[in-house]
């Protein structure tokens, strides 16, 4: 008993001597998957939702801990989703033969259809808390900030069998707005200070797009012209693997 007792506190002695001897701060990359979440990822066209599918992530991560435990964070993190095309094109005849039935049927040989993708850009900062373990250090992080989000380039031009047609083009631009980012990460430093990491974040923002169409009589004119602004809950799980370097300040 007394064996295993000393045994215990000459393990515990050796972790705490490692844990102090482990520098927290690092700098990183990583990539991954995003996995979108919620209204993003559903595919009801009426309900004006995402329809994106997994996607690619990519993060420029550091943390700066000026005592063992509590830090602040930073990220920058791009990515982008593709969306579900060949659904939501279905989604889109069909929705243009239910609100414009006097126009009857879309001549398919004369439909075009373009959609891109989403994208966006995040620079979060915030509080980070890393709880060290021998060689390995279990980061937990809030972060908060900037977004540039950005739609997929749209075009569409239909045309009825009455002549009249509807069109609508979507540039995509940068739209800014506030969100933030809550992760977990695991961090493995080897002998050399460079370190394998492994995180997960969940991202949240509500960017607010702006969309045009056109209608016009058979003739090409009587254009009417609806615009509307469309808030897209923008929700991914990122999930990543990379490598950084740990340092002391």
């Amino acid at each position: 008993m007394k064996k295993r007792f000393v045994l215990y506190i000459a393990v515990l002695v050796f972790l705490i001597n490692n844990v102090r001897a482990q520098n927290e701060s690092y700098l990183g990359i990583a990539v991954g998957a995003a996995l979108p979440q919620g209204t993003y990822a559903e595919t009801n066209y009426g309900e004006a939702n995402g329809y994106a599918g997994t996607g690619f992530m990519f993060a420029f991560d550091g943390a700066w801990f000026p005592d063992d435990y509590l830090g602040f964070g930073a990220t920058v993190t791009y990515a982008s989703n593709n969306p579900d095309k060949k659904q939501y094109l279905e989604d889109v005849k069909s929705s243009l033969m239910e609100d414009y039935p006097l126009l009857g049927e879309i001549i398919d040989s004369n439909f075009i259809f373009d959609y891109g993708v989403w994208k966006y850009l995040n620079i979060y900062i915030g509080p980070t808390v890393t709880v060290p373990a021998g060689r390995f250090n279990f980061d937990f992080r809030i972060l908060a900030g900037l977004q540039l989000a950005w739609q997929p380039d749209e075009s569409i031009n239909a045309k009825y069998e009455s002549g009249s047609t509807f069109s609508r083009k979507n540039n995509s631009k940068p739209v800014p707005t506030i969100g933030y980012c809550a992760g977990v990460g695991v961090r493995y430093a080897f002998q050399s200070g460079f370190v394998l990491r492994i995180m997960t974040d969940y991202a949240n923002s509500k960017p607010t797009f702006e969309t045009t169409d056109i209608t016009l009589d058979s003739e090409g004119l009587n254009p009417e012209q609806t615009t509307r602004e469309v808030t897209m809950p923008i929700k991914n799980f990122h999930v990543g693997i990379g490598i950084a370097y740990n340092f002391d300040i």
